[in-house]
């Protein structure tokens, strides 16, 4: 058995294995780094680590074989995957080997504390004297700063509040929870925090967008299916709810399920049971389901586009999100936690400073309507810190579309000049329409355009004019 505390960091990036190092030192395990996967796994033998963090993609060896090794030499320790091309495939191969869980790069020091720690089978809420000034926010409660948080999703506003009760509420349960919220305003990060916070904390969290993949393709990746089950099923594969065994799994734009898949989910959700494509053989499913939508499932029931059976196993405890135009004073703490992770992730420096916001720049971003809510302002404000070069961000440093909204830069309305009235009428219905109608069908602009009558290569250069691909 390995050394609780101890952790071996693999990655063949020096870089990234010492800002790993570091964030980990501080909390404080004690950390044994190598950059050859190969050398790595005589270090397993010899200093016994309880945890290894591997990179997914290296030279000679790569993490999954890392991993496969690493549980022949010892099977109890414990595997986390760090990789920057995490697919539904990389769920599934990597807890088919063991792996315990996988990160994303690039991920905040905070990812990174408290993956280790789930490993180590810690209470995230560790005393401050643990972290040692780890940069970590609280799974749930009072931040340093006063702020409510749960997991990385943060706010200190009145709609935030009973966001963060009903997470500490619903997630010591088993009930299944329905997440709504426009796109960009952090479902995902709520199902986590429900998650991390939850009994099944130390299994896995598989999320699983339910509109990118053919339905053919997402039954398989869901439920599974045997060799010869289809062309191309050359061996058998087990589902994401064979994977996700005593763990969760996110369900992100369930309203994009087809009929057929819904009827599929509800037998797991009914009878906890499933059978993988083409197989004859019920499996047991111990999952709970959390799933998320910006649409109205209530009015799709009623327009026979979801199950209406389906829609009350979900919405067993529903959980909306506000859009970040309505969560007052939230604006400028997230701007300012955005930047700090930035300046955290891309400038690992020791002494590195995090710029601050100037007048200018809070007025602008207090003023505006975010209509891709907390997405677009993060994206902003990573914008903002690359054109930054002095301790300040400027109005200068935020895109145009934020001056706009306040009449900053507009040129004068010639007298008299019905061309260029007819022109600003015309660009801002363009702007509106565009960004409802995007809304609506979550940035996919082939669905967009067939909604519209519009051809998608107008939607495109439409989208690209108004710079609105940012938001989406």
């Amino acid at each position: 058995m390995g050394i609780a505390g101890k952790i071996l960091i693999v990655d063949d990036e020096q870089d990234a294995l010492e800002n790993c190092r570091r964030i980990l030192s501080r909390v404080p395990y004690d950390c044994v780094t190598e950059c050859d996967p190969a050398r790595a796994l005589d270090l397993i033998a010899r200093e016994r680590p309880g945890l290894i963090l591997t990179d997914l993609r290296m030279p000679r060896l790569d993490g999954i074989e890392v991993l496969a090794a690493a549980k022949r030499l010892d099977p109890s320790v414990q595997v986390v995957l760090l990789t920057a091309h995490a697919t539904v495939q990389t769920a599934v191969t990597s807890m088919r080997y063991g792996a315990f869980d996988y990160i994303t790069k690039p991920f905040t020091s905070s990812d990174l504390v408290q993956v280790a720690r789930r490993a180590f089978g810690e209470n995230g809420a560790a005393s401050a004297a643990q972290t040692k000034g780890a940069e970590v926010l609280p799974p749930a409660g009072r931040g340093r700063s006063g702020r409510r948080a749960a997991g990385r999703v943060i706010g200190e506003s009145a709609a935030m509040e009973s966001v963060f009760s009903l997470i500490e509420k619903v997630a010591p349960t088993h009930s299944n929870v329905l997440i709504y919220g426009e796109s960009g305003t952090g479902k995902e990060l709520v199902a986590r925090a429900i998650h991390d916070a939850s009994l099944r904390a130390e299994r896995p969290f598989i999320p699983v967008d339910c509109v990118s993949l053919p339905d053919t393709l997402l039954e398989s990746e869901l439920f599974g299916h045997e060799k010869g089950a289809f062309t191309g099923a050359h061996v058998s594969k087990p589902g994401l709810f064979e994977v996700a065994a005593g763990g969760t799994v996110f369900l992100d734009e369930v309203s994009g399920m087809s009929q057929t898949l819904q009827s599929r989910l509800l037998r797991v959700l009914q009878e906890r049971q499933m059978r993988r494509v083409g197989g004859i053989r019920f499996l047991d499913v111990d999952v709970r389901v959390i799933a998320a939508s910006n649409q109205d499932l209530e009015a799709a029931c009623r327009r026979g586009e979801f199950r209406e059976d389906l829609y009350y196993r979900l919405n067993v405890i529903p959980i909306l999100l506000p859009p970040l135009r309505h969560r007052e004073g939230d604006i400028l703490l997230l701007a300012r936690e955005f930047l700090r992770r930035f300046v955290t992730q891309q400038r690992p420096g020791p002494g590195e400073s995090v710029p601050d916001l100037d007048g200018s720049a809070m007025d602008l971003l207090c003023g505006y309507s975010w209509p891709g809510n907390v997405r677009e302002l993060q994206n902003v404000i990573e914008r903002a810190a690359v054109l930054a070069d002095g301790p300040f961000i400027t109005s200068a440093h935020l895109p145009d579309r934020l001056r706009e909204c306040h009449g900053e830069d507009a040129p004068p309305p010639e007298a008299g000049s019905f061309k260029h009235a007819k022109q600003a009428a015309v660009t801002t219905f363009e702007r509106g329409f565009l960004l409802d109608l995007l809304k609506r069908h979550d940035g996919h602009m082939g669905r967009a355009a067939r909604e519209s009558g519009v051809d998608r290569k107008t939607i495109e250069r439409m989208v690209k004019k108004h710079g609105l691909r940012e938001l989406f």
